[in-house]
């Protein structure tokens, strides 16, 4: 049951997961995503100033989780390096952003009268 609790949590993109939590939940190892980190392809919060002293390990936003999950099974099935799984993880990062937009803008025409309505 805490277990199912903990997934819900990192599905909600307002929390946070350490790296160490991120490589449990994403099947890697936290050397292969601090790896995807210098890659730029994976990135860290940047920490509050008075937390700095306090903080020993990265904290990543939860919403890293369900497309690290992915890029973990593709590079699984597909035996991809990680140079490959950093370029993948940024294009599927692009591919949501462009959905979204196009999301977007349909719930904008929707509101627009349609074209020979004479209402």
């Amino acid at each position: 049951m805490a277990a199912q609790q903990l997934e819900w949590m990192w599905l909600d993109a307002t929390e946070t997961v350490t790296l160490s939590e991120l490589a449990r939940c994403c099947g890697m190892s936290t050397m292969e995503l601090d790896e995807l980190v210098d890659y730029k392809a994976l990135l860290p919060m940047a920490p509050e100033p008075t937390q700095l002293p306090l903080m020993f390990e990265r904290v990543f936003s939860a919403e890293w989780v369900t497309p690290l999950r992915k890029v973990s099974q593709l590079r699984q099935t597909y035996d991809l390096d990680l140079f490959t799984v950093a370029m993948l993880l940024n294009h599927m990062s692009r591919i949501e952003e462009l959905e979204q937009q196009v999301r977007t803008l349909e719930a904008q025409l929707a509101h627009l009268p349609k074209h020979g309505d004479t209402d």
